[in-house]
């Protein structure tokens, strides 16, 4: 079944708009199905998305939206795997720095963090499916979305330092563990999404820091590389990603 390249984008956004609003996954597919059937006859007949829709894509979005009920039992189940996930990057962090060592501030400043993450990526995603914004504003937003954690993770462990508060530090063996079990949570959440997103992001944010302890420069130096080596290396795999992204929909279209 053939549509336009407009009709695919249409599609896709409706779908991100109805996933970021929470409703559930099998409905948005139908619904996704059926309105691909609609555009394709619409489509042999000379028309486009507009004639199908009656409106603007961001008034038909809403309309639907607010036709689907919201589907808190589908949403639940990506909390637990936002903490694990999160949690592992945290202990990975820690052990890679020197020793895994919690303080409550942490602890529930990483609590905060993921939360804020979460709005903010709900926010974010139902924005740029409802609005016609260019490829340049699509990557900025996606690119603060990406960076807001990192700031945020890096403002804490500063804010940790100057304040203390009550903590729990694990032995070396303990270490080794929590090592071992966030690399198979990202393993395993890479395995879940079926993306390589969960492995590359843990490797370009710690693997820079790690060689950087293992020298004998400054401290002062090595968090100026590793702040210059980690957002490089994060556009750098980001381009790569849509130029990827971009060469399959060529193909697609052909």
């Amino acid at each position: 079944m053939h549509i336009s390249k407009q009709s695919k984008e249409f599609l896709e956004n409706l779908r991100l708009y109805l996933f970021s609003s929470g409703k559930n996954e099998e409905e948005i597919e139908g619904i996704i199905g059926e309105l691909k059937d609609h555009l394709s006859v619409a489509e042999a007949k000379g028309k486009g998305v507009e004639d199908i829709i009656g409106g603007t894509p961001k008034e038909y979005m809403e309309q639907i939206a607010g036709e689907m009920s919201f589907d808190l039992k589908s949403w639940l189940k990506y909390i637990p795997i936002l903490i694990v996930g999160l949690f592992a990057y945290d202990l990975l962090g820690n052990a890679i720095r020197g020793g895994i060592e919690y303080s409550l501030l942490e602890l529930g400043g990483n609590l905060f963090i993921l939360l804020l993450f979460l709005s903010l990526t709900l926010v974010i995603f139902k924005y740029v499916a409802s609005k016609e914004l260019s490829k340049t504003k699509e990557y900025l937003l996606f690119a603060i979305l990406g960076f807001s954690p990192i700031s945020l993770f890096f403002g804490l462990i500063y804010l940790d330092r100057y304040y203390e508060t009550p903590t729990v530090e694990f032995s070396d063996t303990g270490n080794i563990i929590a090592i071992i079990v966030a690399i198979v949570v990202f393993i395993g959440i890479s395995i879940w999404s079926k993306t390589w997103v969960s492995i590359i992001l843990p490797l370009i944010l710690f693997l820079p820091e790690f060689i950087m302890n293992l020298t004998n420069l400054k401290e002062e130096l090595k968090l100026s590389i590793s702040g210059i080596v980690i957002p490089l290396c994060i556009g750098i795999y980001f381009f790569i990603a849509m130029k990827i992204e971009k060469n399959k929909g060529e193909k697609n279209g052909n």
